[in-house]
């Protein structure tokens, strides 16, 4: 039986390949030849697809096998829905107490120190660092599992906004406006911030769905 560790990279190397865009949606996962490729036998490459299957990162379909999902709109709504719930109150809870998480603070930072040719992925990895720490600050438990469930699908969506961000500037200025409520120890505010942040990527993600969603193709993945 192939050990975690070897499962954990293979589903590694696919996650990233996902959310570098490399693989778009609808391509798809010939288990031979994509076992090949990673240099895994097919039972590792069962489990690693089965865990990315897991995280909404791939789906599984009677007959088309497994291949990256398109996002549906209903899709992109109920992701932003839990985000809402989430974070929402954690950001109100640590603005009350002028909680300003170090983490958060460092993924501003690192967001406004990449340059204009950034990688899409490390504004992601920042966006991602900076709202993981709001949710983990608010210091509930049940919270930070709930938001782990979700954790990749939310990458996938900030991946699909690649094209409609003057990056990274802009994903910046929001995030540091988000601190600076924080900071003034204003809850209200900070709430007001993240809501219009949040709505802001989902308005725009909804508003790119269609011209992805037309094709039916499913292309296979070639390096």
């Amino acid at each position: 039986m192939a050990g975690t560790s070897t499962i954990d990279s293979a589903a590694s190397i696919i996650r990233r390949r996902i959310l570098d865009g490399v693989l778009g949606p609808g391509a798809r996962l010939p288990e031979e030849q994509t076992s090949a490729e990673l240099g895994v036998s097919r039972h590792t490459l069962r489990a690693a697809l089965r865990q990315l299957v897991s995280e909404g990162l791939l789906r599984h379909e009677p007959n088309r096998g497994v291949h990256v999902p398109a996002l549906t709109p209903a899709d992109v709504s109920d992701v932003f829905r839990i985000r809402r719930m989430i974070e929402l109150d954690a950001i109100e809870e640590i603005a009350l107490v002028g909680n300003v998480p170090s983490g958060a603070t460092s993924a501003v930072d690192g967001m406004e120190a990449l340059g204009l040719s950034a990688a899409w992925h490390q504004v992601v990895e920042q966006d991602m660092r900076f709202h993981w720490a709001l949710v983990e600050a608010a210091g509930s438990p049940r919270m930070v599992r709930t938001y782990a469930a979700i954790h990749a699908e939310i990458a996938y969506c900030l991946v699909q906004l690649r094209p409609h961000y003057d990056r990274p500037a802009q994903v910046a200025k929001e995030h540091r406006d988000l601190l600076a409520a924080i900071v003034a120890r204003d809850g209200e505010l900070a709430v007001v911030r993240m809501r219009a942040h949040l709505l802001e990527a989902e308005t725009t993600l909804l508003g790119a769905i269609p011209a992805a969603t037309h094709s039916e193709r499913f292309p296979i993945w070639k390096e």
